[in-house]
């Protein structure tokens, strides 16, 4: 009997090795990321084995030579020939060693199930085997999906496609994003390939978008939310990180966002394919519209305009504290917003603060993203260490979703955060020490931005003035919904007196320029 021409690396067999992260899109240091390869979870020492019959193209520590080439770890590359086609060299790539076998060294031959090494976790959060298979040359970019070489039971895997966020841009004539969501029940059955999205006029025309795993025209084999979409305006999230095990998640969750696209498209159809072409699941939907005279939600506040509170916009705030335009919290022009906690008394969490209700349940499907952001002085703020309070803030009734964070740190510096709620309930704050320092006379412009909205990989951004990224952290909004927007003083300290000056409010749906 011959051997068939692929075996998993770890179980030295046609049966699946288990899986984690598949090929394609996820979530990696918080930023969407295109995962080129496979992770195999198994204890450090665990032997990997040749996938087939091949010469070792090169084997040693890490030797990082370059954008997409070279590699950050002990690795083993195996050239093999590809039986679809044997007209070009396929590297089959092993990463996070431990250790290289005995007699394995650059031209070496060996055959399929030969001991190549073993599991190890250098760099890498736990331990595991990452595998990925490049087709023609060894770069990043050449990846190509494994379950195109590796047996596996093939099965109808895919959830139907669903309609699930839209952000607008204007007015009801303006453009559009939406997110579409499927899943695949099982991580260990990752074949996802290819996403097919098409746009309909009322008059049957149509344009067609697509997105391929293994078409580098269409995705970038890079890091990062600003390399997510590709020149057609697609682009695939995963929702998850590496080690699914660990987080006891059996599923992969997938979301299709079709960016900036006019109100002439009046429906649309999704398509998800496998790896093999055999399965694929579809669905066709209505696209959403704004009810007439509506608008998309774009507040854009300067408080020399005498109105107040701004329009959309509700003030909350303690008995005895301030919250009001006044020209002593002048930034820009000749007003801002002064919010003072002057008395500290116990209880609650919003002090002094403008509101905004969200369009939770705005018909068909509410927004995906957000961003709230200020010119912001932290004219007064607790001294303590330990201390702080969120100037920017997303809630959903009496409890924090995302803000950010002003903290009092060990050596009495006032540094900038952000947090979000994390699926056990409590929350992932980062601070950033160095960007984030803020002193009583800074005014300067932050910006909280919260992206995936109602997944479990939502992450909260915290910008300055305009471009520079002081922190971002993912927490899961799965189950909850913000409500509401803020921008004042909100913290949940005894005795606290604050005072903080804000200016250029906006809050808007729009995806940043």
């Amino acid at each position: 009997m011959t051997n068939p021409p692929f075996i998993w690396p770890l179980g030295h067999a046609s049966t699946p090795d288990e899986m984690n992260t598949s090929y394609g899109p996820r979530i990696d240091e918080d930023m969407w990321d295109f995962h080129d390869g496979i992770d195999l979870p198994a204890p450090i020492g665990t032997a990997v084995h040749a996938v087939a019959d091949g010469i070792i193209h090169r084997a040693g520590p890490a030797n990082r030579t370059g954008p997409g080439m070279g590699f950050r770890s002990t690795h083993i590359v195996l050239k093999v020939v590809d039986p679809a086609d044997g007209e070009e060299d396929l590297f089959v790539v092993y990463i996070h060693l431990d250790r290289i076998a005995a007699g394995i060294f650059q031209g070496a031959r060996v055959e399929q199930g030969d001991i190549l090494g073993a599991v190890g976790r250098e760099d890498a959060t736990y331990p595991h085997l990452h595998l990925e298979f490049r087709k023609g040359a060894l770069s990043e970019p050449n990846s190509r999906h494994p379950l195109r070489n590796l047996p596996y039971v093939n099965t109808a895997n895919f959830t139907t496609p669903e309609l699930d966020r839209c952000n607008f841009s204007g007015s009801g004539t303006g453009l559009r994003t939406i997110r579409v969501r499927f899943d695949a029940p099982k991580r260990w059955e990752g074949d996802v390939q290819r996403v097919d999205v098409q746009l309909r006029r009322p008059d049957t025309s149509h344009e067609d978008k697509f997105v391929d795993f293994d078409d580098r025209n269409t995705i970038e084999s890079s890091q990062g939310d600003d390399h997510s979409f590709n020149v057609d305006d697609v682009a695939v999230e995963g929702y998850q990180k590496s080690n699914l095990k660990d987080d006891n998640r059996i599923d992969l969750n997938y979301g299709v966002l079709v960016r900036n696209f006019a109100s002439e498209f009046t429906s649309a159809r999704v398509q998800v394919t496998d790896t093999l072409g055999v399965h694929s699941v579809a669905s066709e939907f209505a696209l959403p519209t704004l009810a007439a005279g509506a608008s998309a939600i774009n507040s854009h506040v300067s408080f020399e305009d005498p109105t107040f509170p701004p329009p959309g916009w509700t003030v909350r705030s303690k008995t005895g504290n301030v919250c009001q335009r006044d020209s002593a919290a002048k930034i820009i022009g000749l007003h801002g917003l002064l919010c003072q906690d002057v008395v500290g008394s116990p209880g609650g969490l919003v002090r002094a603060a403008l509101r905004f209700a969200l369009p939770v349940d705005r018909s068909p499907v509410p927004p995906m993203s957000w961003r709230l952001g200020a010119k912001l002085r932290a004219a007064q703020l607790p001294t303590e260490q330990g201390k702080f309070v969120y100037p920017l803030a997303f809630v959903a009734g009496n409890d924090l979703v995302a803000a950010m964070c002003l903290r009092r740190i060990h050596s009495g510096k006032l540094v900038a955060g952000v947090l979000v709620r994390a699926e056990d309930g409590l929350f992932r704050e980062r601070v950033n020490v160095t960007q984030g320092e803020v002193a009583p006379t800074d005014a300067d412009s932050w910006e909280l931005e919260l992206l995936r909205i109602g997944t479990r990989e939502t992450t909260a951004v915290l910008r300055l003035n305009d471009t520079e990224e002081v922190a971002r952290v993912n927490g899961d909004t799965s189950e909850v919904e913000p409500s509401h927007a803020y921008a004042g003083i909100l913290h949940r300290h005894n005795s606290t007196a604050a005072t903080l000056h804000l200016d250029e409010l906006l809050l808007t749906e729009e995806p940043r320029p």
